[in-house]
């Protein structure tokens, strides 16, 4: 359902227009059911929550439902939409014998396999990201969901929103064995293959990767295998979900659109997941202990409450009348609204409670930190006048995401590929073309090499100038000596008439070049001259911008 060749031959989507059909049939039929279509209510996890965040994004769905929850991920997340959809495709078509230039003669030749075929092929996206899923086309998804979330489109819908503390240890299984904890070459090589994965920019990979360690080392304990272990499942939910829904939670929440946010710290017990994690992701069903069933109580009372009226408080009251006989700790606690200042959220766990500002310094480092270290690459790695060409863009309506002035890409993304040429619809795309083209031209410095050496110069000229007239005055001074054996001491005034005192030599300030008087000396002295050294900074016109592609 989500394959796609970037054109009108395959445009993709296909999985999202299925839901919008299905949510499409139940707005319809729903009255006949009993139910209400004006409080119809999608939800979904993981993947599944991407979906449901992409269709809050799309006029597709507009009055289609009203709510969305939304777990464990977000249309942010590097996994949400796929920005390199030609390539997968191809090589798909490659692997079944269908790699023709022309798009249309490809999807033709797919059309052809039987589907066991093609889902027996193994496509490996690169990691974090994924090869088949939703893209930009311009019409379902029209621009970039950052993007189009800046813009309000899903402020009509309300939201609830969440993660699980652990959310990150899928990948970490994937890296390292961490069953005895995880070493330091491993913790190192984990990292190194996280930032070779997510981001673009190789010259500036050494600091990103430094900057990360550092955050994600606990310095009280660094060398304790577990507890390089915890960090680094911390790292993979911080960056794929905590970061993303965070945000996504902020944008929504900004012009006051019910959000409610939780995070979910409940670590069931199962034979699938290892003693030492946390609450991982997909944590929230789960084989029941007592507090499980307590658990389980809650989070139904929450959800259904926020399907019938967008406020998971009522109509139902959190109390110990349900099926289980646990105490509910939540009787006292109320979910209170998010909002981007106070960044309020649920504790969901077995000591509930309202807090705030959920893991704000790690978000704060990959939404702010992480792209201001591109933009000190740019500054300090570029010493020349740099310009992004933008592929060109030949379709009808291009789908090619774009970022607002003064907004760069953020490296949760990848390239993405270019559009096909409508004439001839042959593929161009090649890493280079999607990394864009850089064209750097080399810096003219003929003018400040003028300017040094023209004050270079001056500074010289007047320190002549200075040699010359004290030479002057000295020898004017010998004279007059000559020409009177027996002089009378005039006034103190008098300098030409004072034998005993010396001329004060001058010297030329290095700061404002002005004339200042020293001590006498028996024979002139001339300051030497001071090094200069003219320092050349970049004025902001000169400055690298990122434009947009």
């Amino acid at each position: 359902g989500f394959l796609s060749t970037g054109d009108q031959a395959a445009k993709g989507n296909y999985g999202l227009l299925d839901q919008i059909q299905a949510l499409r049939w139940v707005s319809e039929n729903i009255a006949f059911f009993g139910g209400d279509p004006l409080r119809i209510t999608v939800f979904g996890s993981g993947i599944g929550a991407s979906c449901v965040s992409l269709l809050t994004l799309s006029h597709h769905s507009e009055g289609l439902f009203q709510r969305a929850i939304i777990q464990s991920g977000s249309a942010l997340s590097s996994w949400a939409v796929n920005y390199q959809p030609v390539k997968y495709t191809s090589m798909l078509a490659d692997k079944v014998g269908c790699n023709v230039l022309d798009t249309v003669d490809m999807v033709d030749c797919l059309r052809q396999k039987s589907a066991k075929e093609l889902v027996e092929q193994d496509i490996q996206p690169a990691r974090y990201h994924v090869a088949f899923g939703p893209v930009i086309d311009g019409d379902v998804i029209p621009d970039d969901p950052e993007i189009l979330m800046e813009q309000g489109e899903f402020l009509n819908y309300d939201i609830m929103l969440g993660v699980n503390q652990g959310e990150g240890l899928k990948f970490v299984e994937g890296v390292v064995d961490p069953e005895d904890g995880v070493s330091g070459s491993d913790f190192d090589y984990s990292v190194s293959n996280f930032v070779d994965n997510l981001y673009g920019y190789p010259e500036g990979k050494d600091t990103l990767r430094e900057t990360i360690k550092f955050m994600y080392t606990d310095w009280a304990d660094r060398d304790n295998p577990e507890t390089r272990r915890k960090t680094l499942v911390a790292l993979f939910t911080d960056h794929q979900w905590v970061e993303p829904s965070v945000v996504t939670a902020d944008l929504h929440a900004r012009y006051g659109s019910p959000t409610y946010f939780y995070a979910f710290y409940h670590h069931c017990q199962s034979l699938m997941k290892p003693a030492w994690s946390d609450a991982a992701h997909g944590d929230e069903p789960c084989n029941f202990s007592k507090n499980d069933v307590m658990l389980s109580a809650v989070v139904m009372t929450y959800w259904t409450n926020f399907a019938k009226t967008g406020d998971p408080n009522k109509p139902v009251p959190q109390d110990t009348k349900f099926i289980h006989t646990k105490a509910n700790r939540f009787e006292e606690v109320a979910w209170s609204k998010y909002n981007p200042r106070d960044q309020l959220y649920l504790h969901i766990g077995l000591k509930p409670r309202v807090r705030d500002h959920y893991r704000a310094t790690k978000v704060a480092f990959w939404k702010h930190l992480v792209p201001h270290l591109y933009n000190l690459h740019d500054m300090f790695h570029y010493t020349s006048t740099t310009t992004k060409v933008p592929p060109p863009d030949t379709t009808q309506n291009s789908h090619i995401p774009r970022r607002p002035n003064g907004k760069i890409w953020t490296t949760k993304r990848p390239a993405i590929s270019p559009a096909y040429n409508s004439e001839n619809g042959k593929e161009k795309w090649s890493p280079e073309q999607e990394a864009g083209t850089l064209l750097e031209s080399p810096r003219d410095y003929s003018t400040e090499l003028s300017v040094t050496i023209a004050v270079g110069a001056s500074l010289l000229f007047l320190n002549v100038l200075a040699f010359a007239a004290l030479y002057y005055r000295k020898d004017k001074r010998r004279q007059d000596t000559h020409r009177q054996p027996s002089p009378q001491r005039g006034t103190t005034n008098d300098i030409a008439h004072a034998p005993d005192e010396e001329m004060p030599s001058l010297q030329v300030s290095q700061g404002h070049h002005e004339c200042e008087a020293v001590p006498p000396h028996d024979t002139l002295r001339l300051a030497a001259l001071p090094d200069y050294t003219l320092t050349l900074r970049r004025s902001p016109d000169d400055i690298p911008l990122m434009t947009p592609n």
